[in-house]
């Protein structure tokens, strides 16, 4: 693909443009490409803005038709032929091939076709049968595409809001960040899309031209033999004609009896290798991943620690976000609803439906419990221990051993060997899951509990050690 090519290629549908219309910030684009973007954009709401640069354009009606731009790509149309990049000639006419016969891999001028020896067979036109070949790389391209177009219109909506807080403004930072890395994400694999479709073009080009070149060598070993055979032939002397025939008799026959070459055959495309060049599921994990952040950092679940279940010895910051353990005891007030038995603590927040995403960090060397509970919960007694009972799930690290508990109960997770310090914790209602991610460093998934939740269910806490560092702190799904 040549330099000029490059520049008359629509940036959405990486094509030569077809009906280019000029947008104010001086982007081309073709008029229906533009005009599917602007009915996006309308369906969301988001106005109308350039897909490259982002700035704001008043709608369809403003643009102008770039009719200069139109009579270029015409007139490159009109000298350039785009598909012989791969298909050179034909050698049997000399003329530029139209056709391309699958079942024996030819090139096929018209002439050819006239011939009828290619009759029943699955003859293409030399545009669809370059199309095949890049099939396989247009749909990983729309996938890109989609995902593009879903991070970008996400930017948007977050670039465009209105922040009413420092707090809020801070999250919108952390997502906005989450999404540049996304589209970054989705613009190297773009990259990597064209350049292994370069790479296939230059070898089939490279294939094809090595055979045309075998091809067009016996053409002219055989052209040379006939023109001998003719000159000896055209000798009336009978002695001059046997040396003559004594002469051009072994490169005759050499040329005769050789191995006759055939047309140039397009190479196959190799699946396999460009799915595995293009790294399709690392590109998916990771995306997935970005995912998953994005939507924890666009979740603005507030929890804060319910003071009046809070234990004695357990010590809450102002607001209301950080528990620590605490050598003296609060004077709290009393409380049917505070825990008297063990250090623990639950959220003021409950869930009855949906999906929830927390995240909590914890003090190094410390011990601590985290789950979920009804409201049922007992608060004195050995009973009100978390996971000792049907009604509450936890997940504890103590004595260097990480444990899943549930109705007094408990496994010992031993693949998990180094202390979760950054724990997300996920709420499936409906499903019935809770689900422990280790997120500090790199991910890693702890445990998953199943049950039917029947109940409004509440985050809760323990804390079982007495250092410094015996602390817990809400990220609220930060």
């Amino acid at each position: 693909m040549d330099l000029l090519e490059l520049e008359l290629i629509c940036p959405i549908c990486l094509r030569l443009y077809l009906d280019p219309v000029g947008l104010p910030c001086g982007h081309n684009y073709c008029l229906a490409c533009i005009q599917n973007a602007a009915d996006v954009a309308s369906a969301q709401t988001f106005g109308h803005h350039c897909p490259e640069c982002r700035e704001e354009y008043g709608g369809m009606d403003k643009l102008q038709k770039n009719v200069k731009l139109r009579g270029i790509v015409e007139d490159y149309k009109a000298t350039t032929c785009l598909k012989c990049e791969i298909l050179t000639g034909c050698a049997v006419h000399g003329r530029l091939p139209e056709y391309f016969c699958s079942s024996d891999s030819t090139a096929l001028c018209g002439s050819c076709l006239l011939e009828g020896s290619h009759h029943n067979h699955d003859v293409l036109t030399v545009d669809a049968a370059e199309e095949e070949m890049r099939q396989a790389l247009e749909s990983r391209c729309k996938e890109v595409a989609n995902r593009l177009q879903m991070a970008e219109t996400l930017l948007q909506k977050a670039a465009e809001e209105q922040i009413p807080s420092n707090s809020v403004g801070d999250k919108m930072s952390k997502s906005v960040a989450l999404m540049d890395k996304m589209v970054g994400l989705v613009h190297c694999y773009q990259d990597r899309i064209k350049l292994l479709q370069e790479e296939e073009i230059n070898q089939q080009k490279e294939s094809w031209q090595s055979g045309l070149e075998l091809l067009q060598a016996q053409q002219q070993q055989l052209k040379e033999a006939h023109q001998s055979t003719t000159e000896v032939l055209a000798v009336t002397d009978k002695v001059k004609f046997i040396h003559g025939f004594l002469m051009v008799e072994p490169k005759f026959r050499k040329v005769v009896k050789g191995t006759m070459a055939t047309t140039p055959n397009k190479a196959p495309i190799n699946t396999k290798r460009l799915l595995a060049n293009l790294k399709i599921d690392d590109f998916k994990t990771e995306m997935v991943q970005l995912l998953h952040e994005l939507n924890i950092s666009l979740n603005f679940l507030e929890l804060t620690f319910n003071i009046d279940t809070a234990h004695p010895s357990l010590l809450l910051s102002n607001d209301r976000q950080t528990v620590k353990y605490s050598s003296s005891k609060q004077a709290y007030a009393d409380n049917p609803e505070r825990f008297s038995t063990v250090p623990q603590i639950l959220c003021s927040q409950g869930f009855t439906s949906g999906e929830h995403t927390w995240v909590l960090e914890m003090g190094e060397h410390s011990m601590w419990s985290v789950g979920i509970c009804y409201n049922s919960l007992p608060r004195k007694g050995d009973h009100s221990r978390l996971g000792r009972n049907f009604v509450s799930w936890r997940l504890q690290w103590k004595n260097k051993k990480l444990m899943a508990c549930h109705a007094s109960s408990s496994v010992v997770l031993t693949e998990i060997i180094n202390q979760p310090l950054r724990v997300e914790v996920t709420l499936d209602y409906e499903r019935g899951t809770l689900v422990f991610h280790s997120t500090k460093g790199h991910r890693e998934h702890l445990h998953t509990f199943r049950a039917t939740f029947r109940e409004p269910v509440y985050p809760a806490f323990g804390i079982h050690s007495t250092t410094a560092e015996s602390w817990i702190t809400l990220q609220s799904g930060m």
